[in-house]
Parts: C-alpha cells; structure tokens; sequence
C-alpha cells in the first residue's frame, strides 16, 4: 500500500459511517431491521479499525440485503485495508452495479487498481469519481497523482491538482505532486516553492524531501548542490520502511547525497578543509549502506565504488584499489554492473598513480572493452606508456581516444607532448593545433603550440601563438615570457622587453 493511502485509511475509516448512513438516508430506503443493524455494527468496526470483523458484519447485512450498496462499500474498505484488494475490488464492483453514479465506489475502486498496478484503469476510475463529485478533495488528489506520476501528463495534472489545494490546502501529498508536475514541465521555482510548502506541511515526510532533493539535483546547478545535500539528509533521517522487505535505513538517499557532496569536492571553488569534510561525508555515507547491506547488489557494489572515487581523490591509492576491487567483486557472475567500466578505469588510475603501469593497462583495456566509447581508457593508456618513455606505444593509445571523440582536447595535447619527446616538431604542432580547435580559448594549448615552433625555429608562428595565450589568459606569466623570448630570437628586443616585464610582475604577484 502506497503511503498516500496509509494516510487515508485513518481518515476514511473515521469519515465511512457518516458518509454510508447519508447514502442509505438520501436513497429513502426502508432495510430489514437485521441488514440495518448488521450495517451499522459493521460501521462501528470500521471507525474502531477491526477490519476483520466489519467485514462479517457488511457481509451479513449484504446476505439478508443483496441491494445494500452501502454495506458492499463497507466491506470493500475493510478488504482495502486489510490489503485484499482482489476481494475489495468485487464489492466496489457490486456496489457500483447497485449505484452506478457512486463517487466513493470509484474512487476506492481506483485506488485499488492504482495499488495492483493497473494504471489505466485506475486514471478511468478517478475520472469517474470526479465526474460525479467534483468537490470531493481526495478523488483530485487521487487522480491528480495518477496523471503526475503514472499518465505522465503534468499539465492535466496541474489542473487537477490546483483544484485539489483550492479544496484541501493542508494536504501535504498534493503539493508534493504538484510540485513533481511543476517540474516535469522545468518550471522549477515553482516546484520548489511547492516542496518547501509540502515539507512545512508535514516535516516527516522523507519523500518529499527526497523529491525536493531531486529537483535540486536535476537542475545540474552548482549552487543548488548545497540545497540538494541538506534536502537528503532530511530524508535519511525521516525514513520509514512501507514493507517488511524495504531498507531499514534510506539507501537511495545516501547514494544520492554522497554522489552530490562529490560533485561540491570536485568544484575547484570548494576550499580544501570543505572538500576534505565532505570526502569523509562520503565515506560515512557508503559505509552506513554497507553496514545493513554488505552482501546486497547493487546497493553494496555501488557504495563500495562511490568509497572508492573519494579515496582516489584524497590520494590514497591502496584504501582507494581496496574499494574499487569491492565494488567489482560485488558484480554476480554473467552480469556486468553498470558502475564496472568507471570502476575498472579508476582502479587502473589508481594502479598507474602506484607506478604499476602494467596492471594499470590490464585495468585501463577492460574498462575499454567494457565502454566502447569512452575515450578516458585510451587516454590513460597512453599515460601509462609515456611515463615509461614508449613514445610510439603512447601515440598509439593516444589515437585511439581520438578516435573515440575527435572533440576532446586532452589526447591531441598528449600526442603533441609524445611527438616533441620524438624531436617530431611539426607534429607536435599538428596536434596542438588540433587541440586549439577543440579548445581555442585555452591558453596553455598556445603556449604549447608556441613551444613546438619555438624548436622548429618559426619564431613568428611562437610568437603569435604566445601572444594569443596572453590573450587568452592576461595572468598568465608564461605566456607573456614566452613571448619576451619569441621576439628576442626576432630581433625586437624592445617589444621583448615589455613583455618579459610584464612576466616578472605576474610572477611577483603569484608569489
């Protein structure tokens, strides 16, 4: 059962008698005194919660009454919430044959099929019951949630559930889905002012939390990360499990605050004492997930690779092989995993960070043949083998990242570096240039560049190439030296000298 319908079983089995006794009074029905009696026992059961027994009392009224409609309503709240929702189903369908224009009945009967999955039916179902009551504020928020979060159809959904509010403003679920609808449709001030009213509603909600925390993350904004983090671990502390075979602690919500502190570490404007706490955060974060589920894939293997990501990035290599092998061996056999390519690559990252190139090649190959596409294995590849000078070997790998994504910079600055290793000037230049077409506003790919013709002795071609740095990036005092030496090898000492002073201030500032 959906918590929304947790929420209402308290209110409904309350609400029930008055709303069956108004039926049966509205219908000027006169019932056997037994069928009555047995009626209102039954009512009473159900405001007391005692589902079982309502359900012999409705039953008993409905055997001496085939036509008490309202008792076959009774039994089929009883059975919906007791969870038999195959025999609540019936007597909403019986009723219904009695009653055909009964809001109640459809709409129990709708929540019944939203709970076996049968969406469509249900849409229908809620549809039916609005049609009939239009003021009834839990048949709007019933069939806007199915038009949010099942039809998805956020704009129907808006419009139900603006109505739903306009009936119940109180109801914490109904701005929560409208606030999902707000941002399917990206209109996401909206969607947050929605959630914020959802969780002021009702502060125990961790599913709010967790959709608020999601529309943060959505929204791939650097600023929001924060908001996105403190929305998660409101959610980890207000989780309930629904079922018995539900997490006993939030695992999604772990995994996704330890994936947004990651990204907060990663931002080159987080200070270093931040990025160390969040680090830890992380780690915290995996082995709190570990700790109830060291044997459960994908949640283990997962948490065991998210260790290991902030422990490369700390530079602690063997704790960070440690994880990552983990998260490997998680993986059931005959399966791949869908973190096992980064992890592959990270641990080869890792074994290449050690000075073990060759099982960082071992690494770096499965990760390729695990991601076709990915040029980051062939680019360290290629690291392992320029750090043991195989130059020839480097390009190569080098190549092949290229060829992976002819639009990343990275592997042609590598190729031009192996080339100059070569005394291969002219393609060293080559492949600069191709770095600067990519990338054209980075000023290290001109000073390169600047440094390849520099050798070939073109040292207009250096020259324009550094002065394209400077530029590029004003602060950037080897550029402007570089340049100094360009025009000295020129003759034009004078410009020369503008230059190289300009180079020792940025260099007395820097230090």
């Amino acid at each position: 059962m959906s918590a929304y319908s947790r929420i209402l079983c308290v209110v409904g089995a309350l609400a029930v008698s008055t709303i069956l006794s108004q039926a049966a009074q509205a219908q000027g029905l006169v019932r056997d005194p037994a069928a009555e009696e047995a009626f209102q026992a039954g009512t009473k059961l159900l405001e007391e919660q005692k589902w079982d027994e309502a359900i012999t009392a409705f039953s008993k009224a409905t055997e001496l009454d085939k036509t008490y409609g309202e008792a076959y309503l009774g039994s089929a709240e009883a059975n919906r919430e007791l969870e038999d929702f195959v025999a609540a189903l019936e007597d909403y369908k019986t009723a219904l044959t009695i009653d055909p224009n009964s809001a109640k009945a459809f709409n129990g009967r709708g929540i019944c099929y939203r709970e076996l999955q049968q969406y469509e039916l249900a849409l229908s179902d809620f549809n039916n019951a609005a049609q009939q009551d239009r003021r009834d504020p839990e048949i709007a928020a019933n069939l806007g949630d199915m038009y949010v979060n099942h039809a998805q159809d956020p704009v129907s959904g808006l419009r139900v559930l603006d109505k739903a509010i306009e009936l119940d403003p109180k109801n914490a679920e109904v701005f929560r889905n409208r606030g999902l609808a707000h941002a399917q449709l990206r209109h996401f001030d909206e969607a947050e002012a929605d959630l914020a009213q959802s969780v002021k509603l009702k502060d125990d909600d961790y599913e709010s939390y967790s959709m608020q925390a999601n529309v943060f993350l959505f929204q791939d904004k650097p600023e929001k990360l924060p908001l996105a983090v403190e929305a998660l671990s409101q959610a980890i502390k207000h989780y309930k499990p629904e079922e018995t075979s539900d997490p006993k602690t939030y695992v999604q919500g772990y995994l996704l605050r330890s994936d947004a502190s990651l990204k907060i570490a990663r931002n080159p404007k987080t200070p270093a004492a931040e990025r160390t706490k969040l680090y830890k955060s992380v780690i915290a974060d995996t082995e709190a997930i570990l700790a109830e589920n060291p044997d459960a894939y994908p949640m283990s293997g997962q948490a065991h690779f998210r260790k290991g990501v902030a422990l490369r990035l700390q530079n602690l290599y063997g704790e960070a092989i440690k994880a990552f092998t983990d998260a490997i061996q998680a993986i059931p056999a005959g399966e791949t995993g869908a973190y096992a390519a980064e992890a592959y690559l990270k641990r080869g990252i890792c074994w290449h960070m050690q000075g073990e190139n060759r099982l960082a090649r071992g690494d770096l190959e499965q990760a390729a043949s695990l991601e076709y596409t990915d040029p980051l294995p062939h680019l360290w590849i290629g690291f392992t083998f320029a750090e043991e000078e195989d130059f020839r070997a480097a390009i190569d790998s080098y190549g092949e990242a290229i060829s992976k994504n002819p639009n990343f910079a990275l592997p042609y600055v590598n190729r031009g570096l192996a080339y100059v290793q070569l005394n291969e000037y002219q393609r060293a230049a080559d492949n600069f240039n191709e770095a600067i077409r990519v990338d054209p506003a980075n000023a290290e790919h001109f000073i390169k560049r600047g440094d390849a013709y520099m050798l070939l002795e073109e040292f207009e071609k250096a020259y324009n190439s550094f002065h394209l740095a400077t530029l590029n990036d004003d602060k950037n005092a080897t550029a402007f030296h570089m340049a100094a030496e360009s025009l000295k090898a020129l003759g034009r000492d004078s410009l020369a000298g503008q230059y190289e002073s300009r180079a020792q201030a940025l260099k007395g500032m820097n230090n």
